[in-house]
């Protein structure tokens, strides 16, 4: 038999494989569930894994850039319109997409795949492009799919990384900025919501 170390993210789609139910008597895959962020890192900066979900566009940089370790295959676990998901303050005078032009945004990671979704949705749908905002990134480049593949921003966009002390829901709560596009429940190795403002934030999305 085969032995493959595998990583997922636990959901409807993937649940059977990580508890057994779906299992071949050829291959072994000892499958482990984590959070999208810490396995993407693991898997850039280490290769800790024979089989995994990784970061579309993450691959994508690392592909443009030579021969990449890894073989894609169009699985997608994942599937969600991400653009769905920007969220604002309650009590935010931000109602619609639109309303984000000039604004300050904050993003997990500039090159994580939900983010290029969101910012083709706002350029292509609502006709707000990257240089019309100001960035607040979470993640700083140690612990970033960006740090693993050598990310800069590209020209014309204003990024800032946000304080180790501080966090995207500390920021949103106090005002430092607008909204954020895309800030999942789950915390993992490579967020830092431990200052508890991701537990009392309120927040809605945004009306298309």
């Amino acid at each position: 038999m085969i032995e493959v170390r595998s990583a997922f993210v636990e959901n409807e789609r993937t649940r059977k494989i990580l508890d057994g139910t779906v299992c071949d008597d050829r291959i072994a895959l000892n499958p482990i569930a984590l959070a999208p962020g810490e396995m993407f890192l693991r898997q850039l900066k280490y290769a800790e894994f024979d089989v995994s979900e990784l970061s579309l566009s993450s691959l994508m940089i690392a592909s443009l850039r030579g021969p990449s370790a890894w073989w894609a295959l169009p699985i997608f676990t994942t599937r969600q319109f991400f653009h769905t998901g920007i969220l604002v303050r309650e009590d935010s005078p931000i109602a619609h997409p639109e309303d984000l032009r000039g604004r300050r945004v904050g993003v997990l990671e500039y090159q994580q795949t939900a983010a290029v979704w969101i910012r083709g949705a706002l350029q292509h749908e609502f006709g707000i492009r990257d240089v019309d905002l100001d960035w607040f990134m979470e993640r700083r480049p140690a612990a970033s799919h960006g740090g693993a593949t050598g990310f800069t921003p590209p020209e014309g966009v204003r990024l800032t990384y946000v304080p180790s002390e501080s966090s995207l829901a500390a920021m949103l709560m106090d005002r430092t900025i607008d909204a954020i596009l895309f800030y999942p429940p789950e915390v993992d190795g490579v967020d830092r919501r431990s200052d508890g403002a991701r537990r009392r934030l309120r927040t809605r999305t945004l009306r298309d």
